[in-house]
């Protein structure tokens, strides 16, 4: 093993071959004896790995997707605990070539009928979820069929990273079949009165959070963990680094919301941007006191989205704002009706008309 220090870096790197295969890593230590101690460690899990003629278990083809590349997503924690569920009720040795389809069916039943136990470990550390994820019986509850399929999308990304990047056989799973029917997406957004009569009712800390999230159609975690060094007030931009898919994030700040801001002293723009203290109570009282019926905070999101349409924004600027992975996500607002009319027909026939009158207009001269 030969540890070493790379020019610029305060970790030390270590260099060793196991297996046939080549490791040169970082241990992320600044002292030599620590970082002996976390190469030996390496060392040994890559030593434990399976070989490449081994035939594998479920444990070693989520392990071996964990370590390559799920644990570095920004979704790490929410793949790691999909991955848990699965391991808990199909075993986690159960041989890769075991694996059938009527074996996930059997898991798609259990996953929708809430009749996965929860482990020891899910209890002790999901505290802060227990009481929305568990039941009082220690059952995993009942979900949606979106949340089953993203399940399989998991287990699918893990088996296709076994099957392509360590060239390991593979069983032949139907992911079609086995997607369970999601129902229609729903798409709540409030009207001009809904929106007056929320801000009317809400607390003046949630109403600068409204305000945030019905302009810049954000989620709800990217504004409540907002800081203020991602906020550029006179460029009048919000930058985002961890968004949904992991991609760099720019929202401009719209005028009422940019004089909201500008309230803040620029000598305690520090830390978090918005006071989320006791939101889910405010957030719900305001609701309530509004008279919102069927109404969540992720419909500003919809908001924002449905405005923009309704005010004559086409479905790929809305796809550009909210990040969408795709145009095809848009789509889910292509019934709102622009109250701008006007057909690309139209618009074109507008600037011809202007072409002729200037042409008209020259020849009189």
């Amino acid at each position: 093993m030969h540890l070493y220090q790379r020019n610029g870096s305060p970790y030390w790197w270590f260099d060793i071959t196991v297996n046939g295969r080549r490791l040169r890593k970082s241990t992320k230590k600044t002292t030599k004896r620590e970082a002996r101690l976390a190469a030996l460690e390496i060392e040994q899990q890559e030593r434990e790995r399976p070989s490449r003629n081994a035939e594998w278990r479920l444990r070693e083809v989520l392990g071996v997707y964990w370590d390559d590349h799920a644990q570095n997503l920004v979704s790490a924690s929410d793949i790691f605990f999909h991955y848990e569920l699965l391991s808990e009720f199909l075993g986690p040795d159960l041989l890769m070539a075991d694996l059938t389809n009527a074996l996930l069916l059997d898991y798609r039943s259990a996953r929708r009928g809430g009749s996965i136990k929860a482990t020891a470990d899910m209890l002790d550390r999901r505290k802060a979820w227990r009481n929305r994820i568990i039941d009082d019986k220690d059952y995993i509850k009942p979900v949606r069929a979106q949340t089953v399929n993203r399940d399989f999308a998991h287990l699918q990304a893990a088996i296709n990273w076994a099957k392509d990047m360590h060239l390991k056989q593979m069983p032949v799973i139907n992911w079609k079949g086995l997607k369970a029917k999601e129902a229609p997406f729903r798409v709540r957004y409030a009207s001009g009165n809904e929106f007056a009569d929320l801000m009317e009712a809400a607390h003046p800390a949630m109403q600068q959070i409204i305000l945030c999230a019905v302009t810049t159609g954000l989620r709800r975690s990217a504004i409540l963990g907002m800081e203020w060094h991602q906020v550029d007030l006179t460029a009048s931009k919000i930058t985002l680094r961890h968004v949904k898919g992991g991609k760099p994030h720019m929202v401009d700040i719209s005028p009422p919301l940019r004089a909201v801001l500008g309230l803040t002293a620029p000598e305690d723009r520090q830390g978090r941007v918005f006071d989320a203290t006791n939101y889910k109570r405010r957030w719900a009282q305001a609701v309530k006191a509004a008279g919102l019926v069927d109404f969540k905070f992720h419909d500003l999101r919809h908001t924002f989205a449905s405005w923009a349409r309704q005010s004559g924004a086409d479905l790929l600027d809305i796809c550009e704002a909210l990040k969408h992975s795709s145009v095809s996500v848009t789509q889910r607002y292509a019934h709102v009706t622009p109250e701008d009319s006007t057909t690309a027909f139209d618009r074109v026939g507008q600037i011809f008309m202007a072409h002729s009158a200037a042409q008209n207009s020259k020849k009189k001269a």
